[in-house]
């Protein structure tokens, strides 16, 4: 047994706890933390401003998903979309999921856990409710979360409004610094501006007049006899009235940044009776995606649930090379901390609102139905209400997953 100095030093110094792989950092100087924040005026009311919003998060994320099924039911191409995502997609795990960078996806996920159960302390602090101790998780000697262990029996006899504005804090704490993250997102592309834009060349045929005159892959054509190409049907219009033979001045963007302009001489080549270059191209229509996403941005913001990967964004990887910013070459590192934090953590805060017991969003909804049904309430009949429920919630998730396997 530990005599009350020894007590008082491993509370200060903290205790180690190692369950291969989970290895267990339980530092008690965190809840002085929780104590000067919780005794701030500003966390109760945040915590009456998670408790409201904790519902609306709650409900947006039944509709996304009855809305999901109800898409993947009366469209095939968004069955089959689904299939080439694959099941792994829905998992918010870097590393399994293809489409979550492991880098950005572990940041996104620490800062998610941290914060998210700092908030249940915080909260738990300013309405005096036990923290018996929180700290930090590891997986080996990689961080990847945090803990708060509120004392829960002091939860199960407080009043309902105290104990739900602590499951409350969570979902809540994510929520902002969700919003925080993709107004930083907005903000930086706010100063985007295209480093060039015409037709990328993919590829140089073997033998044909564009290997002759020099062109190289990753150069970008933007003028053809001086005409500016934006377009394969531009391009095509650059070329309508001539025949096989003529040579044409085509202006291509290379080097560092496409910062060099060459201008080269091409003899067209007959290709199926057109007049060719003997080049693949394709368009990157890099300032027209930049006004589309900054449109889209506020008339579709749900375009912020896909990873770039997926949507084609500005700051993907496949595009950021393409814009240049006042912040520096390195911008979109910055753009990806932001976009990935706000990612993983309105998913986070969607799936803790859920009402599935025993996540934060069904532990609220198990405590407010004990409130609704008052002194008259049993327990057994509150828990199989609860479970009914979240095997309900459960089901539509499961069923979102697996219908593009089963029709």
């Amino acid at each position: 047994m530990l005599t009350g100095e020894a007590e008082d030093e491993e509370a200060t110094r903290g205790r180690i706890e190692f369950e291969f792989p989970l290895l267990t950092l339980r530092v008690y100087s965190f809840t002085r933390l929780y104590d000067r924040l919780g005794a701030l005026r500003a966390s109760r009311l945040i915590s009456w401003v998670a408790l409201v919003g904790m519902p609306i998060v709650a409900g947006f994320g039944l509709y996304l998903i009855s809305n999901s099924i109800l898409i993947l039911l009366t469209k095939p191409e968004a069955r089959e979309a689904g299939r080439q995502l694959g099941p792994q997609a829905y998992l918010l795990l870097p590393g399994i999921n293809p489409y979550l960078p492991i880098l950005y996806g572990w940041v996104g996920i620490i800062a998610a856990i941290m914060v998210h159960e700092g908030a249940h302390g915080v909260i738990a602090r300013s309405l005096g409710f036990r923290v018996k101790s929180s700290g930090l998780l590891f997986f080996l000697v990689i961080p990847i979360g945090a803990f708060v262990d509120v004392d829960e029996e002091q939860l199960e006899e407080a009043q309902p409004k105290d104990s739900v504005r602590v499951m409350a804090g969570g979902p809540g704490a994510n929520i902002a610094l969700a919003l925080i993250c993709i107004f930083g997102v907005l903000i930086i592309t706010s100063g985007l501006s295209p480093l060039v834009d015409g037709l990328y060349i993919g590829s140089v045929l073997e033998g044909m007049p564009a290997e002759d005159a020099g062109l190289l892959v990753g150069d970008v054509i933007v003028k053809v006899d001086d005409q500016p190409v934006l377009t394969l049907d531009g391009f095509r219009s650059a070329l309508e009235d001539r025949s096989p033979g003529d040579i044409v001045q085509v202006t291509v963007a290379r080097g560092e940044m496409w910062r060099d302009r060459v201008s080269v001489s091409v003899e067209l080549a007959e290709y199926e009776g057109r007049a060719v270059l003997g080049v693949v191209m394709g368009e990157m229509l890099i300032e027209e995606r930049l006004r589309m996403y900054n449109e889209w941005a506020v008339e579709r913001p749900l375009i912020h649930f896909q990873p770039p990967t997926l949507a084609h964004i500005p700051f993907s990887e496949a595009l950021s090379g393409f814009y240049t910013h006042p912040l520096g070459p390195h911008w979109d590192v910055l753009a990806n901390i932001f976009f990935w934090i706000w990612f993983v953590n309105i998913n986070v805060a969607i799936f803790n609102a859920l009402p599935i017991h025993p996540l934060d969003g069904g532990r609220t909804f198990q405590t407010l139905l004990k409130f609704l049904l008052g002194q008259k309430a049993d327990e057994t009949r509150v828990s199989r209400l609860t479970n009914v429920v979240t095997a309900a919630v459960i089901s539509a998730l499961v069923t979102m997953i697996v219908l593009p396997y089963i029709m």
